[in-house]
C-alpha cells in the first residue's frame, strides 16, 4: 500500500517536471522583472505554491483512498481538515497577491482574519504556556494566550516574506528548519516528504525556472508553523520556547532591523526595499557565497543552543555581534 502511494506521488512529480512550462502557462502566475526591486532578466514561473498544495493534497485523497495514514501528522482526521481548509485560504491569499498585487496594509488584516479563524478551529495552534531554558517555572499566559499565538503566526510569516529574495535563499531555510524537526520529531515520514518537495522545488528555483513568490512562502509558512506549534504543544518534542526562537531567529532580527529602518525614514514597514540582508550580500559575493553566508548564518544561533550548550542570552550576544558587523560592512561596501 504504501508503495503505492509512493510511486503516485513521485510519478505526479515526474510529470510536473516534465511538463512544468505548460503548467505555468496554465496556472499563468509569473514574477516580471521591473529593474527596481525585482532586477532578474525574464519572466518566472510562480506555482511553488501550487506544487506543494497538489502534493499535500495529494498524500491526503490517496490515504482516504487506501484507507492508510501514510505520511499523516495530525492526530486526527478534523485536525487535518482543518489544516488543509486553512493551508488553502493561505494558499489563495499569496497567489492573489502574485497575482494583483493587494495593498499591503489590505493583506496584513486578511492575514490577521485567517490566523485568527485557524487557532479558533484547531486549539492544538493555542499556546497557552511554555517554558525557557533559562526559568525554572513554565510560563502561562491565561487571558494572552490567543493574541500571543496569533502574534506567533503573523510574526513568522511577515518575517518569511521579507527574508524572501534570492534564488535558493528562503528554501534552503526552510531546508533547515524542516531538517531540524525531523532530528527531533518522531514524525520522520512527514517532514521526510516535506523536505523532498523543498529539494525539488529548489532544483527548480536555482535553475530559474521558479519563484516560490507570496503563495509559496505562504503555503511553507503555514506548514512550518504549525509543525513548530504542534511540535511543542502536542507532541512535546520541542522543550523550550527559546528553542524556536533561536531557530528562526535569523529572518526575524532582519525583519525587525528592516522594520526600524522603514519607521525611521517614515516609510511604511510593509513597503519592499533594497535593504535586506540578502540583497546587501549579493551586492558583494555570488548567488553561492550569499546562500554559504546566509545558511551559516541561520545554523549558528541553533547549533551553539544545542551543541555547544551555550546559555540563550550568550547566544543571542555572539550572533548579535557577528550579525551586526556583517551589516556594518556591507553596508559601507555599499556606500
Amino acid at each position: 500500500m504504501i508503495n503505492i502511494i509512493l510511486f503516485v506521488i513521485i510519478l505526479v512529480n515526474i510529470f510536473i517536471f516534465y511538463y512544468f512550462n505548460k503548467i505555468s502557462e496554465i496556472v499563468n502566475l509569473y514574477d516580471f522583472p521591473n529593474k527596481k526591486l525585482k532586477i532578474h532578466k525574464t519572466k518566472t514561473s510562480l506555482i511553488g505554491g501550487s506544487i506543494i498544495i497538489i502534493n499535500i493534497f495529494l498524500v491526503f485523497f490517496l490515504n482516504l483512498l487506501f484507507k492508510s495514514e501514510f505520511l499523516s501528522f495530525f492526530p486526527s482526521f478534523k485536525n487535518e481538515l482543518i489544516f488543509l481548509a486553512m493551508l488553502s485560504i493561505f494558499f489563495m491569499l499569496g497567489f492573489l497577491d502574485d497575482k494583483f498585487n493587494i495593498n499591503p496594509n489590505k493583506k496584513f488584516f486578511f492575514l490577521i482574519i485567517i490566523s485568527v479563524l485557524f487557532i479558533v478551529l484547531d486549539q492544538n495552534l493555542l499556546i497557552q504556556k511554555f517554558s525557557l531554558s533559562f526559568y525554572k517555572s513554565k510560563i502561562f499566559l491565561d487571558n494572552y494566550s490567543f493574541i500571543f499565538s496569533v502574534f506567533c503566526i503573523l510574526i513568522l510569516i511577515n518575517a518569511m516574506n521579507f527574508y524572501d529574495g534570492i534564488n535558493g535563499q528562503s528554501l534552503i531555510f526552510f531546508l533547515i528548519t524542516f531538517s531540524y524537526l525531523l532530528i527531533v520529531s518522531e514524525k520522520i515520514e512527514f517532514y521526510l516528504f516535506i523536505i523532498s518537495i523543498l529539494f525539488f522545488l529548489l532544483f527548480l528555483n536555482l535553475r530559474n525556472r521558479l519563484f516560490l513568490g507570496d503563495n509559496g512562502i505562504y503555503t511553507l509558512t503555514i506548514i512550518l508553523s504549525t509543525s513548530l506549534i504542534y511540535e511543542h504543544n502536542f507532541y512535546g518534542s520541542i522543550t523550550f520556547a527559546d528553542e524556536i526562537f533561536l531557530l528562526l531567529f535569523l529572518p526575524g532580527l532582519d525583519l525587525l532591523r528592516l522594520t526600524i529602518l522603514r519607521l525611521m525614514k517614515k516609510n511604511n514597514p510593509f513597503y519592499g526595499d533594497r535593504n535586506h540582508i540578502h540583497h546587501l550580500l549579493i551586492k558583494k559575493y555570488s548567488l553561492i557565497k550569499t546562500n554559504i553566508i546566509l545558511f551559516i548564518l541561520a545554523i549558528v544561533p541553533i547549533l551553539f543552543f544545542n551543541i555547544l550548550k551555550l546559555n540563550f542570552f550568550l547566544v543571542i550576544f555572539i550572533f548579535l555581534i557577528f550579525y551586526s558587523v556583517i551589516i556594518l560592512k556591507l553596508n559601507k561596501y555599499g556606500s
